[in-house]
């Protein structure tokens, strides 16, 4: 289209200079049309129809008509057609038609035609126009349409300069234009100067210059077209760069003042909470003429090559040095850190108390979509169901059931509501104003929040009803400033509408500021303080309203520098400034830089730790720990194993089987000790920013169990306590809101529960090893059988006994797992009944997700005696009782038995050898007894968890057994257990004093070799010498004497759970008032002999006060979950 169009230029440029020489005219009919008609048609034509459709019809008229004596009239309509022009095409038609004039009637068309725009073109205060808008934009769009022809004029010459047209000119206009003077100046940068030097300040001619440059920039700026001459276009080049920089300076004003006047109305409005209409307006009018400078810029600058500065292509129009919008100084202004606490990404600044919360007062549905979506959601047969009932119901009738639903907001649901509010379809003033009266007279102030989100998402039809309701309690605020009264409910009902956004930003703050500067009046404070408990940091923190209230503070710290306020009145200024601000701890994070080496060890452990690489990093990290381990070292390694949400999910168990294979037992026992404290912090906080590491705690609890590092009865405290942390007396209550971090709504905990148990490989791993460890002693044991059967008589008599006790002792340890197994099945089946009572305390339904991971546990378990899935919360707590009974007799039973087994003395030896290393052990399972307290049975750690730790030095001792086939298997084992405690003795201390009372040994083996009888009747005279001094030392401290000799013989070393049975069956308190204790000690190489001697401590000493207390709260403990069961079954 340009270059057609400028091809065409090209032509009539030609012709019309032709014209101006009179060498050029253009070709009329032979005999032209004189008829009034005729031509006054044709006059009307180029008034009203001056445009491209009715091009080929004027120019035929102008060639057939004779128009010589309607010239002047001819002149006046075109030039009124001309003022209406604004379309392209029109434009280009327009220079067809008065270039035909000006090649027929020349210089007396063209004169006469300038002389008529050019008083077209006058500026309204040259001809004394009316000064009112109406007027100054008919001017402003007649310059412009003229402005873009006179373009075209010039572009092919029907126009040159003043000279040539000056005869035909008014002399006023000449004066005006000072054509006399400017005579040889092309016309059209005689009218640009003129146009854009007048009241550049309103920008008059920034629509007129924008449209002019947009048609004739390639004319002006491409070097290559050649329609204009090269001087004419300099000079067009420096007219607009000098308007475009001279209009660059006007905007820059016009944005400073914007921003005053942007101030002056923030402040008037919040200092009267109203908004003035004259100054809003004077704003708006500053606005728009800002916006239109910012237009017209961003097109002339990349034209003229000017660059614009950064505040003027800012959308936001405030200027920089006005941030301070209050004019209260911010000297006193304190920079902290807020502290959060460690690993969690928590909201810095408190605005919300949860992600729910959050989402609640900001996720707002759109209505339409709503509507929408529930219409799809329900079919066509509820939907006439409804309008069924609708047509039975009056509209009162409707409204007051739909008044009664919202009323009980919280048990239905509020796009619900919303819908059906919308249905009803009676959105009218009568419906508004019951509405009205309904908020107004309600009393139930916990439901606000959700009639302000019900406003809020109706906010597009219930306009005015939201416009009335801020009047009434913008008035009502009002009227509290001025009166002793205070309405809490108007006061947390214009809150809500604060969080929503919904109440204009000078109503706000004018509240805000007229309680703070009227602080000492009636009531103003304690309003204050509701005000700033709801919404204080909501203000501080949301970037619309944060300047203002920073402002506020401000103010309200300058109020407290008062010399009249009372000391009541300072201290509760002080308390809102906490409120809004609560004091931060400026932290400084020390970032612990790490060796190479420990960088390498946690790169190995956290990335590269997966089931295909743990041998090779197994090997590496022993490579690395091979020298002395310092603190550093030992720290590094601890934090790479008791971070698990550090690593990959599926990589746990590989984290689980590394710490079996490379830790060592105290590494085990303190990060145990971790992750349990770690997952009791996180029922503590209950954020669900840590729900993915508390799930890998879990599983990596669960992991460890599966390695053989854990024993069952941790892993079902550690269950017990999950559901029951936080409880009354650890007692879950069904729909108990009270509690916070366990709200009835809330199901993570269950599937914590039900993830530790899914991952679990079994109730019986710790048994396991010891059946596998049984059954090789039972393969070594056959293989002496054959041995002594191919002796001699009198030493194979020997061996037979020696074998036969050994048959008899297999068989009860094999009895012994049976009964250990079925132990921790009922400990299994007790917790799952205990489990099921404690989702009869969540809200039904379960989520989806929750109901699956119940159904797998179910499943798991399903062939486990005792684990069932009860339908009612009935059976569940009488079941409960049940369980609870036979699990106490079972475990009874199993202490009983304990009681009066004997061991013979290869397997004491055996046992004596591990004691060091499970006594690590049972402090971790005491430790997680004594923050227990909702355990439904007593503390007592199993006899058998004594070897669990060992499992892989046991299969080696009994491998070298059955390897040994020439040797004597006694001394086989003997020589075996003493090297491996002579290992152990060099890591653990090498006396453990244990209170306890033991019964009698049995005698030794009569197959014991005499070397063995000498070394051991030595070790029984040391150990005796020693016992004596030591019981010298106990008597003196206690300040008693002795109360016997006590026996030296050895005796095998009792389980927990029998002490615990025996304090329990006989009283501790001797005739004397004093309280029995055992002293236990241990001798001779790897501590293989045993000593207990018996004290009598006073009973009022602290020691003995503590352990009498301590079997107390035992004994009330095991009553609790009894107590739970009876008071649910009432």
């Amino acid at each position: 289209m340009t270059v057609e169009l400028d091809g065409r230029r090209k032509e009539l440029l030609e012709l019309n200079l032709k014209s101006w020489e009179n060498e050029y005219t253009l070709p009329v009919a032979t005999k032209l049309d004189s008829s009034l008609k005729k031509n006054t048609a044709f006059i009307k034509k180029i008034k009203t129809s001056l445009n491209h459709d009715q091009l080929k019809n004027i120019l035929s008229d102008i060639k057939s008509l004779s128009l010589e004596k309607y010239l002047s009239e001819v002149i006046v309509s075109l030039v009124e057609g001309m003022v209406k022009v604004s379309k392209s095409d029109d434009i280009a038609a327009t220079m067809e038609i008065c270039s035909a004039f000006h090649q027929r009637f020349g210089v007396d068309f063209t004169g006469d035609m300038m002389n008529q725009v050019l008083v077209y073109m006058l500026n309204h205060r040259d001809q004394d126009a009316a000064d009112d808008e109406k007027a100054t934009q008919q001017i402003i769009s007649r310059q412009k349409n003229l402005l873009r022809l006179m373009g075209e004029f010039y572009a092919v010459k029907i126009i040159r300069t003043g000279s040539d047209i000056l005869s035909s000119i008014d002399p006023k206009i000449v004066k005006l234009y000072n054509l006399d003077k400017k005579r040889n100046e092309p016309l059209i940068t005689l009218l640009l100067k003129y146009l854009l030097n007048f009241d550049l300040e309103q920008g008059r001619c920034l629509s007129a210059v924008h449209s002019f440059l947009k048609r004739f920039r390639h004319l002006i700026f491409d070097l290559e077209n050649d329609i204009l001459d090269s001087e004419v276009k300099h000079v067009l080049k420096q007219i607009f760069t000098i308007y475009t920089e001279a209009t660059l300076k006007v905007a820059v004003e016009l944005k400073n003042k914007v921003g005053k006047l942007q101030v002056r109305n923030k402040k008037a409005s919040i200092r009267t909470g109203r908004i003035l209409e004259e100054e809003e307006l004077e704003l708006q009018e500053a606005t728009i003429l800002f916006a239109n400078f910012k237009q017209t810029l961003e097109f002339l600058a990349p034209l003229v090559d000017v660059s614009l500065p950064s505040t003027i292509l800012d959308a936001d129009l405030l200027d920089d040095t006005n941030g301070n919008e209050l004019e209260i100084s911010n000297e006193n202004t304190v920079e902290v850190v807020k502290q959060k606490s460690s690993g969690m990404e928590e909201d810095a600044y408190g605005i919300w108390e949860d992600a729910k919360e959050k989402a609640f007062y900001t996720i707002i549905p759109l209505l339409e979509e709503l509507l929408s979506s529930m219409q799809k959601e329900q079919g066509e047969e509820t939907l006439s169901k409804r309008e069924n009932l609708d047509e039975s119901q009056s509209s009162g009738g409707k409204i007051q059931d739909f008044l009664n639903r919202l009323e009980d907001v919280r048990s239905n649901d509020m796009d619900q509501l919303v819908v059906e509010f919308n249905n009803l379809q009676l959105n009218n003033k009568a419906t508004r104003n019951r509405i009205m009266r309904f908020f107004i007279e309600t009393s139930t102030l916990n439901n606000l929040r959700y009639y302000t989100r019900f406003l809020k998402i109706n906010e597009s039809n219930l306009k005015e009803l939201i416009e009335d309701l801020i009047t009434y309690l913008d008035n009502g605020f009002r009227s509290q400033l001025h009166r002793n009264k205070l309405n809490v409910k108007n006061i947390l009902f214009f809150c809500e509408l604060v969080k929503f956004k919904m109440i204009p930003i000078h109503v706000i703050f004018h509240k805000i500021r007229r309680l703070t500067l009227d602080i000492t009046s009636t009531n103003n404070i304690e309003i204050l303080s509701v005000f700033y408990e709801n919404v204080g940091r909501f203000l501080l923190h949301e970037p619309e309203y944060k300047d203002l209230m920073r402002g506020m503070i401000d103010l309200l710290k300058e109020k407290l520098k008062q010399s009249n306020l009372k000391v009541n009145d300072k201290l509760a200024i002080n308390n809102l400034l906490i409120m809004v601000e609560p004091p931060a701890v400026k932290v400084q994070r020390e970032v612990i830089e790490l060796s190479p080496k420990l960088q390498f060890v946690q790169k190995l452990i956290r990335s590269e730790l997966n089931k295909n690489t743990i041998l090779l990093i197994s090997r590496l990290l022993k490579k690395v720990f091979a020298s002395n381990v310092g603190e550093e070292e030992s720290q590094a390694l601890l934090d790479s194993f008791a971070r698990p949400d550090l690593l990959n999910y599926d990589n746990l168990p590989a984290l689980a089987k590394l710490l079996h294979t490379f830790a060592d037992k105290r590494v085990i026992v303190i990060i145990v000790d971790t992750i349990v404290e770690n997952i009791i912090r996180g029922l503590e906080l209950n954020d669900f920013r840590m729900n993915r590491a508390r799930m890998s705690q879990v599983k990596y609890i669960a992991e460890m169990y599966n390695h053989g590092l854990l024993n069952y009865k941790l892993i079902n405290d550690l269950l017990y306590r999950i559901l029951c942390y936080g409880h009354p007396q650890n007692q879950p209550l069904p729909n108990n809101w009270d509690i916070d971090i366990d709200l009835p709504n809330n199901y993570f905990r269950i599937q914590m529960c039900c993830l530790l148990l899914l991952s679990l490989q079994s109730v019986h791993v710790e048994i396991l090893p010891l059946l596998k460890k049984n059954t090789n002693k039972a393969k070594a044991r056959a293989k002496a059988k054959a041995r002594a059967k191919g002796k001699g008589k009198g030493k194979g008599k020997a061996n037979m006994a020696d074998t036969a006790g050994a048959d008899t002792d297999y068989e009860n340890e094999d009895a012994e797992f049976k009964k250990r197994k079925e132990v921790n099945e009922n400990l299994l089946s007790v917790f799952v009944t205990f489990f099921q009572y404690y989702m009869y305390c969540k809200e039904a339904p379960f989520p989806v997700d929750v109901k699956f991971k119940l159904d797998d546990m179910f499943k798991k378990f399903e062939n486990v005696p005792g684990v069932i899935r009860y339908e009612s919360v009935r059976d569940v707590v009488k079941k409960l009782a049940e369980l609870i009974q036979t699990k106490e007799d079972a475990e009874t039973y199993l202490e009983n038995e304990e009681e009066n087994a004997s061991e013979p003395l290869g397997d004491d030896e055996d046992d004596e050898d591990e004691d060091d290393e499970d006594d690590e052990e049972d402090d971790v399972d005491d430790e997680e007894d004594d923050e227990d307290d909702n355990e439904d049975e007593d503390i007592e750690i199993d006899p058998e968890e004594e070897e669990d730790d060992d499992e892989e030095e046991e299969v080696g001792e009994t491998d070298s057994e059955e390897g040994d086939s020439d040797s004597d298997e006694e001394d086989s084992e003997s020589d075996d257990d003493e090297t491996d405690s002579e290992d152990e003795e060099d890591e653990d201390e090498e006396d453990d004093i244990d209170f306890s009372d033991v019964s009698d040994d049995e005698s030794l083996p009569d197959a014991m070799s005499e070397l063995e009888k000498e070394r051991i009747e030595a070790e029984k005279k040391f150990q005796s010498d020693l016992d004596k001094e030591f019981q010298r030392i106990m008597i003196e401290s206690y300040g008693t004497s002795t109360q016997g000799q006590v026996g030296n013989t050895r005796k095998p070393l009792p389980a927990p759970g029998q002490l615990f049975q025996e304090n329990q069956n006989r009283p501790n308190v001797a005739s004397n008032g004093k309280i029995k204790f055992g002293l236990l000690t241990k001798s001779g190489a790897g501590g293989k002999t045993n000593t207990v001697k018996q004290l009598h401590l006073p009973s009022d000493n602290k020691f003995a006060e503590s352990v009498l207390r301590e079997q107390e709260n035992r004994k009330r403990d095991r009553q609790r979950i009894m107590s739970l069961a009876s008071q649910m079954g009432d």
